[in-house]
């Protein structure tokens, strides 16, 4: 049980924060529960050299002792700090408001940097007694949380209530640091697919393989960004059709699918709702359905502009859903669904987004399962586009077909007398290798 003054502490911090969502920079409102803060630290650490609050599975622990009931009390702080990535702050003695504002506005802004970036930018604005701690997170885990993500969104929605949006942002920018860092092994992460959970799976996927393209086409940070969050919430609208219509085997009566493409207009509506979803983004999410050649749905007029990112999105949305076992398909290895998507370049899809995306993914995609000119097996792990024909493969399966105990990396880029290459790839259905569990595994390492 924490002590009245810590209480009063986290509850100024809490105001100080959630006035930031209610208030313009510069209103008496904003400035005042920044002030009361300031006051009620500095009361607290008379005596004391440190005060640290550290966020732990979405629980606060203030100064090593857990404090209860915290998301519920404290859920502006809670969600401000996990939307930019920071697990700990720590305040020094001396402490003052001026320092507590530029900590304010950087854990409110949409365009401050993820918790191992934040304390740089403290720094830069002159922050001597605050220090932010974050670690550096494996891709696995913000795999994972950003499928938390898309599902607790939705299951708000379908309870009736407005989502709120910082960690729908949060969880985007995480993402795109992450591709921006080490694209492989987010892009290795989408071949996950979790027949359950197929809707926040795939969300999560199309957001990935959008912001890699969106790499590649060398978008902007804010761009990246909004591409991020739209392709994240490009299906929310699916919470407004009915669940047997989704999860229903096989084809859809025309009745069902006409219910089927109401998703954009619903989920355009409910972006629109949230706060601080920029328009960009609620285009997307209704706009992905609609085809380069203006076919697709909601119908549009010949000529109507289609937003840029939105056509990034209708590219990887194809390739997530091509490449995903359906009760009514059977999933196109990687090869097979670029090749496909480039065959309707110019048609169903803009041949740029096609060109970009074909040269991003290269000759054999991440996850593709190759057979090499020594008849062992193994699977692309990682692909440069100047090298787009010599992947790096992990190799899994000998000559004779039998599974190494230890897999091991092989550079098709480099020079080998007699050369190694890709003779041909394999569907790793026959091999009883699930794509998604070894990616699992590679990101857990």
């Amino acid at each position: 049980m924490i002590s009245d003054d810590k209480e009063q502490i986290l509850k100024s911090l809490n105001a100080a924060l959630h006035s930031k969502k209610l208030y313009p920079p510069g209103h008496p409102s904003v400035a005042a529960p920044v002030k009361k803060c300031a006051q009620t630290i500095a009361d607290h650490m008379k005596d004391k050299s440190k005060l640290s609050i550290c966020l732990v599975d979405e629980a606060l622990v203030l100064n090593d002792v857990p404090v209860a009931d915290a998301k519920k009390t404290y859920e502006d702080l809670i969600e401000h700090l996990k939307a930019r990535g920071v697990e700990a702050v720590i305040f020094d003695k001396g402490v003052v408001e001026k320092e507590l504002s530029a900590l304010f506005d950087l854990l409110s802004s949409e365009d401050a940097p993820p918790g191992p970036e934040l304390q740089g930018e403290l720094e830069k604005k002159g922050v001597t007694h605050i220090t932010v701690q974050s670690l550096e997170r494996t891709p696995i885990e913000v795999y994972n949380d950003a499928v938390k993500t898309v599902k607790d969104v939705m299951g708000e929605i379908r309870m009736g209530r407005i989502p709120k949006s910082e960690e729908v942002k949060g969880i985007a920018d995480e993402m795109s640091d992450k591709i921006l860092s080490d694209p492989n092994a987010m892009v290795g992460l989408s071949m996950i697919k979790n027949y359950d959970d197929y809707l926040y799976n795939h969300s999560v996927n199309v957001s990935i393989i959008s912001m890699a393209i969106g790499k590649f086409m060398g978008l902007d940070k804010e761009d990246m960004h909004k591409l991020g969050v739209g392709s994240l919430l490009h299906d929310v609208g699916k919470t407004g059709v009915s669940e047997d219509i989704i999860r229903k085997p096989g084809g859809l009566s025309s009745d069902e699918w006409e219910k089927v493409k109401e998703h954009p207009v619903l989920g355009n509506k409910i972006s629109k709702e949230m706060e601080g979803i920029p328009e960009e983004t609620s285009r997307i999410i209704y706009e992905h359905h609609i085809r380069y050649d203006r076919s697709g749905y909601p119908t549009t007029e010949t000529g109507t502009s289609i937003h840029p990112l939105s056509l990034i999105v209708s590219v990887a949305d194809a390739y997530d859903a091509l490449t995903t076992l359906r009760v009514y398909q059977k999933p196109y290895q990687p090869v097979e669904a670029v090749r496909m998507i480039k065959g309707l370049a110019g048609k169903h899809f803009d041949p740029d987004v096609v060109s970009s995306f074909e040269q991003m993914m290269g000759l054999y995609p991440v996850g593709t399962m190759v057979r090499l000119s020594t008849n062992e097996i193994g699977v692309v792990t990682k692909v440069e586009p100047e090298k787009h024909d010599t992947p790096m493969i992990k190799v899994i399966f000998d000559p004779e077909g039998k599974k190494i105990d230890s897999p091991f990396e092989v550079d098709l880029s480099e020079k080998k007398d007699p050369p190694l290459v890709i003779t041909a790839p394999v569907d790793p259905l026959y091999m009883n290798v699930d794509m998604g569990e070894f990616f699992e595994q590679e990101a857990s390492k």
